[in-house]
């Protein structure tokens, strides 16, 4: 059961870190404590928790010591939580609300080209406050005015609500389904289970401190290489970008070479088709481009979405849109019983007829705060379209494959604009989509209806009430929504502004690149391009013909991979993926189910080396005001 310390205990330690993560990963540029699905801060205090903490109540007041559900409750509320400060929402809502008063100016002319004609209840009126948010007040002034604040709070906040009330939904119409008919296997849950065991025996164990060692070793060594430079290093990252130089190699992008030992020791708990198919595609997609450079076929980049290539993009889309009829054609079943269910079931986290109501009242107050924004009808359907694919696929990849994090890679704008043109709409209209999606998830690396899942999966092993649970992780999500606006506010208004802080990309290049697509819409649309829905039929052929041939005759090859080949979180994590699966190939082939059983404790150690040494690197970044960043920023 869920008891009140737990749920206290919860919520407390989700405010404390959403409190301290913008100062965190804005101004010292440390490891970010959330910034993916396995966020370190969470799995810090868990830890904490049930080793050092639990240790000493069994020794002096064993009445008090946590149990393991009380355990996991504090770990999913944190983990609910914790995104909110960072790209769940506050990373892009803030800066893209202030930005278009502060980067337009009469060179760029984006006012009358673009946001001018828009309802001002969208955008930060105040001239003087938006200004302030990037180049600060004067010494001794500093404040945060609300007053300029609350009306583009309020209009945002109305979508906002709406599209995590869609989220919360979801998660209640897709629990049963995932957890207990497919099994989906949830690889991001085996640590925290393992360390909410009454005592945590796994520690015990000499592998897990040989990895933890290793980790500590090569990140203490990169570390103070950060403070002392005469301190000897460790590179863990590389480009093959300064290599091929030469045509057609020096056409494929962006090739990094990054390790990471908690991305080795996720992959190697993942079954080794899916661990394939995630490097796989990424090759897979850099051939494409050899391809298409060998040809001289035209593959010019995205428009709008993180993808490479706009062929990329819109591949990715249709690989998308066949997922999600696959997932509809698995669930017809369940959806169908769901939607005849007269009685509530207190089993899932919302009745049945909430579950709908919510789902209907969600979507439609999206479609209007769209209409209301001046986004014309068929954006409209098409722009929800690319919500419910973004939330569906993102969390199916973290629930299957545990990825650390992954991005869309079809946005609206690629697969309306790159196909049918953008003459249909006005570039504020496209601008308002751009920014929704920016603000909301194109690049979300804390997807919050994973993290629901997560929870709904960990209470089917705590055995806890779900519908309890979910009180509580709504509480976590509103609580941390009001202190992390607080935390990402103060901290521009009163550090000398935005302009001044680490992340550049968040509070600058960001916010600047749907105003400067939507203002060159304004002078060059883009023209009818039929040929390119080609690419949206191959990717959803592609992806649906994979998962048919899986469901029939056993093919090997998982399109899992597929999506995310293209985008940031497929560049960044595919060698240590290749690592981890390289590594269980080897173990299993020479070595069978035993000697695998028995090194599984040295990956749990790099991943929980990982997470230790970050903690450390955060606290010695506040301490220095020097960041080392451990995982991927």
């Amino acid at each position: 059961m869920l008891t009140r310390r737990a749920v206290a205990l919860g919520l407390l330690a989700g405010a404390l870190l959403c409190a301290i993560t913008p100062y965190n990963d804005n101004k010292i540029g440390a490891t970010t404590l959330a910034g993916n699905q396995f966020p370190v801060g969470a799995l810090f205090v868990l830890f904490l928790l049930a080793v050092p903490v639990n240790a000493l109540l069994r020794r002096f007041a064993v009445r008090f010591v946590f149990t393991r559900p009380e355990l996991l409750t504090v770990w999913i509320l944190i983990l609910v939580a914790s995104g909110i400060p960072s790209s769940g929402l506050m990373r892009f809502l803030l800066p893209h609300l202030a930005a278009p008063q502060y980067l337009s100016n009469s060179t760029n002319n984006l006012e009358a080209r673009v946001w001018g004609s828009l309802p001002p209840a969208f955008r930060l009126t105040d001239k003087a406050a938006a200004d302030a948010f990037y180049v600060g007040y004067p010494r001794g002034a500093e404040h945060i005015p609300w007053e300029a604040w609350w009306q583009p709070l309020l209009a945002w906040g109305a979508f906002g609500m709406c599209f995590f009330t869609v989220t919360f939904c979801l998660a209640s119409l897709l629990r049963r389904q995932w957890i207990e008919n497919e099994k989906f296997v949830f690889p991001l849950v085996s640590l925290p289970l393992l360390l909410t065991e009454s005592p945590p025996s796994f520690l015990h164990s000499r592998p897990l401190w040989l990895g933890l060692g290793v980790t500590s070793v090569l990140h203490s060594l990169n570390g103070l290489h950060q403070l002392y430079p005469t301190v000897p290093t460790v590179p863990l990252t590389f480009s093959l970008e300064g290599i091929l130089t030469t045509p057609p190699w020096n056409q494929l992008g962006n090739l990094p070479v990054n390790v990471y030992p908690l991305v080795i020791g996720l992959t190697y708990l993942l079954a080794t088709e899916v661990a394939f198919s995630l490097w796989f595609f990424f090759l897979f997609h850099k051939a494409e481009i050899l391809l298409a450079t060998l040809n001289n076929w035209y593959a010019p980049g995205s428009l709008g979405s993180p993808a490479e290539r706009q062929f990329s993009a819109l591949q990715g889309f249709g690989g998308a849109v066949a997922l999600l009829c696959w997932t509809l054609w698995m669930a017809r079943r369940h959806l169908a019983s769901f939607w005849r269910a007269t009685r509530d079931d207190p089993s899932e986290l919302l009745s049945p007829r909430a579950t709908l109501l919510g789902l209907g009242l969600g979507y439609l107050g999206m479609g209007l705060w769209l209409y209301v924004a001046t986004v014309p009808p068929y954006l409209i359907a098409v722009s929800l379209l690319t919500i419910t694919l973004s939330l569906v696929t993102i969390s199916w990849l973290v629930t299957q494959a545990g990825t650390l994090f992954t991005i869309p890679s079809g946005m609206t704008i690629d697969s309306v604009g790159g196909v049918l043109g953008t003459q249909g709409a006005t570039p504020g209209a496209w601008y308002m989509v751009q920014r929704a999606e920016c603000i909301f998830y194109r690049d979300t690396r804390e997807l919050l209806l994973a993290e629901v899942l997560t929870g709904a999966k960990l209470a089917e092993a705590g055995g806890f009430p779900v519908r309890a649970l979910f009180k509580a992780m709504l509480a976590a999500v509103l609580l941390s929504v009001g202190v992390s606006l607080v935390a990402s506010l103060w901290l521009p208004y009163h550090h000398g502004g935005a302009n001044s802080l680490a992340n550049a990309w968040t509070y600058r290049t960001g916010p600047l690149r749907p105003l400067n697509l939507a203002g060159s819409l304004a002078t060059t649309p883009l023209p009818l391009v039929p040929s390119n829905a080609l690419h949206i039929l191959g990717g959803f052929t592609g992806v649906f013909s994979l998962l048919l041939l899986r469901a029939r005759v056993g093919f090997g090859l998982h399109p899992i991979g597929f999506i995310g080949a293209s985008v940031y979180s497929g560049w960044m994590l595919w060698f240590s993926v290749l690592l981890g699966w390289l590594a269980k190939i080897i173990i299993l082939r020479l070595g069978g189910l035993g000697v695998y059983r028995a090194a599984l404790p040295f990956f749990l150690g790099l991943i929980l080396g990982d997470v230790l040494n970050a903690v450390i690197w955060i606290v010695l970044g506040a301490l220095t005001g020097v960041g080392y960043a451990i995982l991927p920023q």
